[in-house]
């Protein structure tokens, strides 16, 4: 059995560390400062574990459990008022959590086989919460500057989540799974948030679906909804207070969404195969809807400048193509094929 233990403490720290490990388990805790707290506990792990809490500050905790074979846990955290929680089981987990800044906080839930999670935080006050189940998720979350949220859930099989959050006071949410039926995993969604105020939620269920959001800007607001296989969906915002929304269900559907004026809407409807759909706003209090439903269908919008213009497309049945360009103010434009 190897295990090692290691608590560093200053002369004037109210530090406290406690560690217990079972199986080839490592197991170190190094803390300096005043009223650092910290927990690990390892358990029959059948292989190598290793986990390692480093806290230099004040008033940081950190807790770790590990179950299973192989697992690799990693926290370190500067600054004062930070708190990380983890919890894996099974087998090959991999975790890393780094916080430096004040009052910053991640918990992790991993569950299953080959999980593995990397959370990094060098702003204050920014909070990511990752759980994950089932076999080979993978969830990378980096946030700076303060007061961002991260949330991501992921089951099934081999679903893949990357959120990115350099501004401040954004909000972020990703949820994929498998969906209920047998044929499913592999969904990939791609998270970019450098403004103000953002918020973006993704919601996939199937197989391999791609979402992608950038938000710059600030106020924007974007949602992703995906069903079935192999759809994607592109929504990037830099203007102001622009909402963008995305549903599709069905097989290789495609939209892409990009916003860079204020207040516009988009709101993108997808059901069945191959459907196409494209929608630029630049101008002001633009509003843009696209209703497809069937096969092969085709739509493009762009309103450039201007403000107040209105395009609707509703296309149903096959091979439908229509597309409406919008210079100025006021204009209305509505086809129905």
């Amino acid at each position: 059995m190897k295990f090692k233990m290691t608590l560093l403490a200053a002369a004037v720290a109210m530090s406290s560390g406690y560690a217990i490990a079972n199986d080839n388990s490592d197991a170190t805790v190094d803390q300096s400062g005043w009223g650092n707290d910290a927990q690990i506990d390892q358990q029959s792990g059948y292989g190598n574990q290793d986990a390692s809490v480093t806290q230099i500050g004040i008033r940081n905790e950190a807790d770790v459990e590990q179950a299973g074979r192989g697992q690799d846990a990693t926290h370190f955290q500067r600054g004062w008022g930070n708190e990380t929680e983890s919890y894996q089981t099974g087998r090959g987990h991999d975790l890393n959590v780094t916080q430096f800044g004040a009052y910053n906080s991640s918990e992790v839930d991993q569950r299953g086989s080959r999980n593995d999670a990397d959370v990094q935080q060098y702003g204050w006050g920014n909070e990511s919460y990752v759980k994950q189940r089932g076999t080979g998720q993978d969830a990378n979350v980096l946030q700076t500057n303060a007061s961002n949220e991260s949330d991501v859930d992921q089951s099934g099989y081999q679903q893949t989540a990357n959120v990115s959050q350099t501004g401040s006071y954004n909000l972020s949410s990703v949820d994929q799974s498998n969906g209920s039926g047998w044929f499913g995993g592999y969904n990939n969604a791609d998270v970019s948030q450098s403004g103000l105020f953002g918020v973006s939620r993704v919601e996939q269920e199937g197989f391999a679906n791609n979402a992608q959001v950038d938000q710059g800007g600030a106020r924007n607001n974007a949602k992703i909804t995906q069903q079935g296989v192999k759809n994607y969906s592109d929504i990037s915002q830099s203007g102001i207070a622009d909402m963008a929304q995305t549903e599709q269900e069905g097989i290789f559907n495609k939209s892409l969404v990009e916003q860079s004026g204020y207040d516009n809407d988009a709101d993108i409807r997808q059901y069945g195969f191959a459907n196409s759909s494209s929608v630029s706003q630049s101008g002001a209090f633009g509003t843009a809807y696209v209703y497809q439903k069937g096969m092969f269908n085709s739509s493009a919008i762009a309103q450039s400048g201007g403000f107040a213009n209105t395009a609707d497309h509703i296309q149903t049945g096959v091979a439908n193509s229509a597309s409406t360009t919008q210079r100025g103010s006021f204009n209305t434009a509505s086809v129905v094929q």
